[in-house]
């Protein structure tokens, strides 16, 4: 009985463990690919210091530069290098990132309404 305790106990944290891990969500699907561009371009695409801004620029340009620079390896410049180094897909989601990750959401977060909790009646109301 004692081992059959056990086994639910641990079965049950696993699976509290699962839905917190999935509430939290996957990170996006280029941002690892990304995070390389941001010793230039800044953390998630936010240029400072005279760098183009990536963040919240049209997937297709990005991914159409970044195409054209792989293509025409240039060797002193190290924008052609680094296209040079990921696939077509991954450049797609590295545009697709940063296409992304400017703009702000247009929904509102929903709040739950509550209720006004009821007053008990005390003596004193009689």
């Amino acid at each position: 009985m004692k081992q059959i305790r056990k086994y639910l106990s641990g079965a049950s944290a696993l699976a509290l463990l699962m839905v917190t891990a999935a509430a939290h969500g996957a990170p996006p699907a280029g941002r690892l690919l990304a995070s390389q561009c941001a010793q230039c371009h800044g953390t998630n695409g936010q240029a400072v210091s005279g760098m183009d801004k990536l963040a919240g620029e049209s997937e297709g340009e990005i991914y159409k530069e970044l195409i054209e620079m792989k293509a025409r390896i240039k060797p002193d410049e190290i924008m052609h290098r680094q296209a040079a180094g990921y696939t077509d897909a991954q450049i797609r989601l590295i545009a697709r990132y940063f296409a992304t990750s400017g703009k702000v959401s247009t929904t509102t977060p929903t709040t739950p309404t509550t209720s006004t909790p009821s007053r008990r009646k005390s003596r004193d109301d009689d």
